[in-house]
């Protein structure tokens, strides 16, 4: 295979400095070479700057704008150089060979095909606890637990598992007003809709090792970040408003009995929570239209 393809890995981090040196070491045994490795760092103080200047000098830093997910991610974007792009999460592992993988199988499914190699986005699973995790198709609440059938269109990916045409980025960027979840599911459907496709390598894994740092900080976006995707992609990317105000309806009802059913009356306090962030985040995504 020829060396044509040029990666940025992006990597995206907020207070994990010790899961984000085991992220860095692993590029360093890819079988495939690594362009560029760029860091956007959210982190509430500078263990992070200090470990990324005193161990890994070729790592482009850059100071992330501490709004969330979404705009970290955009923050990266801005110094990629490369043909393609992979986000890593701070708290995953490069597979050795997952690089190598991944545009072997783009040279030969585009051979194949004919497909343009800039409209297609790469996807594999991830090894989660011991388990392969695959790209999920969203049901009707929006969680993504469906299998996809053999050759169905895709318009999901495993983000750590993901390679993406550095063009996509001219047509679509992530949703800012997303703290934490369901941001690459905004983020991929919308592509699609642009003539993005994604395919699916199954033998092209990394490794997600979850860390406990940060889940109190994101639990309460999560949910809310499920919703207003859901009732986005409904009402904007598929233009179908009945169904996006039904859904609406019926998405709180379920995060309602949902969180009843969890935590009795303190869930009442936890779906107000929800409902009034789904608020804001609709609130500005519409409001200016």
């Amino acid at each position: 295979m020829s060396e044509k393809f040029t990666v940025a890995i992006c990597i995206c981090t907020r207070n994990r400095p010790e899961n984000l040196k085991k992220a860095l070491d692993s590029l360093e045994k890819s079988t495939y070479p690594i362009h560029e490795t760029i860091v956007s760092d959210d982190s509430t103080n500078s263990d992070t700057e200090a470990l990324i200047y005193s161990h890994y000098p070729s790592v482009k830093y850059l100071p992330g704008p501490r709004q969330g997910l979404g705009a970290n991610r955009n923050n990266a974007l801005k110094a990629v150089t490369g043909s393609h792009v992979l986000f890593l999460d701070d708290d995953a592992v490069l597979g050795e060979t997952f690089l190598e993988t991944v545009f072997a199988y783009l040279e030969n499914y585009v051979k194949e095909s004919g497909d343009d190699i800039d409209k297609i986005i790469v996807t594999g699973p991830q090894l989660d606890h011991g388990h392969l995790m695959f790209p999920g198709k969203q049901d009707f609440l929006g969680f993504q637990k469906i299998p996809y059938q053999d050759g169905e269109e895709m318009e999901s990916v495993v983000i750590n598992s993901a390679v993406f045409p550095t063009d996509i980025f001219q047509k679509v960027l992530f949703d800012e007003k997303l703290v934490y979840g369901c941001d690459e599911i905004d983020f991929t459907t919308r592509a699609v809709r642009q003539g993005f496709k994604i395919k699916l390598c199954p033998e092209a894994v990394n490794i997600h090792l979850p860390s406990l740092v940060n889940r109190d900080f994101y639990k309460p976006y999560h949910e809310a970040s499920r919703i207003y995707v859901t009732f986005k992609r409904y009402l904007s990317t598929e233009q179908k408003v009945l169904k996006a105000w039904f859904y609406l309806v019926i998405a709180s009802l379920h995060t309602t009995a949902h969180s009843l059913k969890a935590a009795g009356m303190q869930g009442i306090v936890k779906t107000i929570q929800t409902l009034r962030l789904v608020s804001s985040y609709l609130s500005l995504e519409y409001s200016r239209r």
